[in-house]
């Protein structure tokens, strides 16, 4: 029989990761109370819908070539991937500042958020640096720093969060808050670039080579991953389109007490996860079994008690902490749990297709969940709060489909 993975590695990756993930959260959690207070509800969905722009097509820029950096076996190969990730990258944006230079006005005038026009090429500018920091961590992925990674976190969320509420003291205007989304970004990356000091050379045959093989990244993955982010970022979109960027801040203020700790932590087991169910992988079937059930319980274990909280006490929490004008925010909270209970369940196990090499599945399954979510919120429009039970509802039994069909393929594999 395969020998199973060593627990303590993966905890002990994971809880570094966690550690990092926990401080800078606690950032968030300081500075949040005084954004609500300095800033209007207007600037901040303005804000809100900036980011998720940013991170639907941030999250793809590099053609999702910085997925593959963990995979090779020799270390050579995997800093050419980083290479050609990069350069996808400097590709994408450029693609995508001509698309805003084209469509940008009539794209923001659909989702009735014109308020952000005066600040298109920010998008750009925040599509390439989030795309930067997201594939220069994979770097540190591949060479097991994950301490260094907790560290990042900390340092993008921290200069994010102490620029835009230091700034926010003297000017109460939406341009402060997307400035500091854009260099926490940067510094972020810089930060990554200073302590990896990565190294490679330029082999633009081996390179183009690399494209070829590892093509179902570009071909299925960006697509699968773009999809799934779209979907994950579709409220913002739908209650902006529907209800204006105040019931956005609503809603982007509700989802940093459910969901953002939470997707941090998920984020951290993420990453851990992949490299570790990567190795698993080379080990056989029942190996990489085991790795997935034993994430998918502490998962489980780790959502619970906070959610329960939430979901018994959000309007009270909303009112004491984001102010009296966010009272709805807690009632917010209280709605998406179930959803947010499942997603964070799958969300780090999601990259098993990608493992086990089939992408094309994930893809169906994000399609479906994708046509799912936006139908559930079109017939259930009439109000924001009929709007988010709805999804709540979809996604949630989406997210545990999603789950079930990984453990199937995993059955399956050979050993």
């Amino acid at each position: 029989m395969p020998k199973l993975p060593i627990k303590s590695d993966f905890t002990g990756n994971v809880i570094k990761l966690m550690s990092g993930t926990v401080l800078a959260h606690v950032t968030t959690f300081i500075a949040t109370p005084f954004l609500t207070r300095l800033f209007t509800m207007q600037s901040l969905g303005d804000l809100q819908v900036f980011v998720s722009t940013v991170m639907t097509f941030g999250v793809v820029a590099s053609f999702k070539y910085e997925m593959a950096i963990v995979l090779p076996r020799e270390d050579k190969e995997g800093e050419k991937i980083a290479i050609l990730s990069l350069a996808a990258l400097l590709l994408f944006s450029l693609l995508f500042t001509a698309l805003l230079a084209l469509a940008g006005d009539a794209i923001l005038h659909f989702l009735k958020a014109d308020t952000l026009q005066p600040y298109l090429y920010f998008i750009a500018l925040g599509v390439f640096l989030f795309g930067l920091w997201q594939a220069l961590q994979y770097i540190l992925v591949r060479r097991k720093h994950f301490g260094v990674l907790a560290g990042n976190k900390v340092v993008q969320l921290v200069v994010t969060n102490v620029l835009a509420v230091g700034l926010g003291l003297f000017w109460k205007k939406t341009i402060v808050l997307l400035a500091a989304q854009l260099i926490g970004y940067g510094v972020a990356s810089l930060f990554i670039l200073r302590v990896a000091n990565f190294r490679a050379d330029v082999e633009w045959r081996e390179i183009a080579r690399l494209a070829c093989k590892y093509k179902k990244f570009p071909l299925v993955n960006t697509s699968m991953v773009f999809l799934n982010t779209l979907s994950l970022q579709l409220p913002v979109f739908m209650l902006s389109r529907y209800f204006g960027t105040e019931v956005v801040a609503l809603y982007s203020m509700a989802n940093r007490i459910v969901n953002v700790p939470l997707f941090l932590v998920g984020r951290s087991v993420q990453q851990v996860y992949f490299q570790s169910a990567s190795e698993a992988m080379h080990r056989g079937r029942e190996a990489l079994l085991g790795v997935y059930k034993s994430t998918v319980k502490r998962l489980a274990l780790v959502a619970v008690p906070p959610l329960g909280v939430l979901l018994v006490f959000g309007p009270q929490i909303a009112k004491v902490y984001f102010g009296a004008n966010y009272a709805e925010a807690g009632v917010y909270m209280q709605i998406v749990t179930f959803w947010m209970f499942f997603q964070f369940i799958n969300s780090p196990i999601s990259s098993t297709f990608t493992i086990i090499n089939k992408q094309e599945v994930g893809f169906v399954l994000i399609v479906s969940s994708l046509f799912l979510r936006f139908f559930a919120m079109v017939l259930f429009s009439g109000t924001a709060r009929q709007m988010l039970v709805a999804l709540s509802i979809a996604a949630g039994l989406f997210y545990l489909a999603y789950n079930v069909s990984i453990y199937f393929f995993i059955k399956r594999l050979k050993e």
